[in-house]
């Protein structure tokens, strides 16, 4: 096993001193690429959401700003059809180049990086790829994906990459970025924790394990998990770990030898985990989140913790609020109804649904039947 590389700039910026902070060091999520359409409604003169200038805000010469979308005129055009179709070709074209110069624009503003030329090689499972750069250098720290997948745009952004992007921004401005292009949450993220001070270790990840404390909820089984330990035939240490997990688990843990993985002589442990679709709001309180993870990252950080809900609990939490709403909202409507069908639930809500009360089904197509969700949400209202 060979040793990575070292970069002496980035080790000459490690300061073993400093407490312990939790930082980003992986992030990809998708979105529409057609949602890039709505970027012109970020308000950029206002400071609370613009970003931190770290570059100079100019592209090809000109100012960064989100141009304005060409307007579909084509759809005026009445009585004829060719002059429509040249028309409609025209929009598509200056649709689609619009949309890659948003998407240019989004890299510069939004992350701090540069987009460059496409590969025209895929990338999981796109089409077409390009690199994401730190400006004015040839560093890549990042890609970008088109092409298939339902019309999203993939972007994947590594360790180096993420480092440049909080420090252009911060986890609030990207939130409500991402938020405006649809982002609800992330295809992946890693929270990482840096220790210089011998405290968290192989051995106090082993012990944790031992005692529980990687699990995320009292239910179910706990995740597995083991140690790792490369030597040299000298007996040197080349490669140190912990996991807990796997790559295909929703929470994947590393507890690893940075120090040795890059051939350094002093103590460098990183306690990482992986997250995978994880609701976007972990970049609003990383800290939190991280501490939240299960009982080891709670005690290795002081953050206050933040509990992560699953995607399971999180639709039981929606479905429980969209009938509080639905009770407060139209209850009493939605008694009525009922009381004028002799309480009969299906009609009531056939209604409602195909504005059939008369029809014994309530199949609304060929494939959909009124969910058990719905009727039970009757029944309750009613019996309030």
């Amino acid at each position: 096993m060979t040793k990575k590389t070292v970069n002496l700039d980035e080790i000459k910026e490690i300061d073993t001193n400093l407490s312990p902070y939790v930082f980003c060091d992986w992030l990809s999520f998708t979105f529409p690429y057609v949602d890039l359409r709505h970027l012109h409604k970020a308000d950029l003169s206002d400071m609370r959401f613009a970003p931190v200038p770290v570059h100079p805000s100019r592209k090809n010469g000109r100012k960064l700003k989100f141009r304005k979308m060409p307007k579909p005129n084509y759809k005026l055009v009445k009585n004829d059809e060719e002059k429509k179709r040249k028309l409609e070709d025209i929009y598509k074209q200056q649709f689609n180049v619009m949309l890659h110069d948003r998407l240019e624009v989004f890299c510069l503003i939004v992350l701090g990086l540069r987009l460059g030329n496409w590969r025209e090689k895929g990338l999981n499972g796109y089409e077409n790829s390009a690199g994401l750069y730190v400006p004015n250098t040839t560093k890549r720290v990042g890609f970008v994906a088109l092409g298939g997948n339902n019309g999203t745009c993939f972007f994947q952004i590594e360790g180096a990459g993420c480092k440049h992007v909080f420090n252009h921004t911060d986890g609030f401005r990207l939130h409500w970025w991402l938020t405006i292009v649809g982002v609800t949450r992330l295809s992946r993220i890693d929270l990482a924790i840096d220790d210089f001070h011998e405290m968290f270790g192989r051995e106090y990840a082993k012990k944790a394990y031992c005692d529980d404390a990687f699990r995320t909820s009292a239910f179910g089984r706990a995740p597995n998990g083991g140690e790792r330990v490369v030597v040299s035939p000298n007996g040197e240490i080349v490669n140190e770990s912990f996991e807990v997990g796997n790559r295909q688990s929703t929470v994947y843990w590393r507890i690893y030898n940075k120090a040795a993985q890059l051939g350094l002589d002093f103590f460098w442990f990183r306690s990482e985990v992986e997250l995978k679709k994880v609701s976007i709001d972990v970049l609003l309180n990383i800290s939190g989140y991280f501490a939240g993870s299960c009982a080891y990252s709670a005690s290795i950080i002081s953050s206050t913790p933040v509990k992560i809900v699953s995607n399971k609990k999180k639709a039981c939490l929606d479905i429980h609020s969209q009938i509080r709403w639905a009770r407060r909202q139209v209850g009493k409507t939605l008694f009525d109804i009922a009381n004028h069908f002799n309480g009969d639930l299906e009609k009531t809500f056939g209604i409602l649904a195909n504005g059939n009360p008369d029809g014994d089904s309530i199949q609304l197509n060929d494939k959909f039947v009124l969910p058990n969700v719905y009727k039970k949400l009757m029944i309750e209202i009613l019996e309030k």
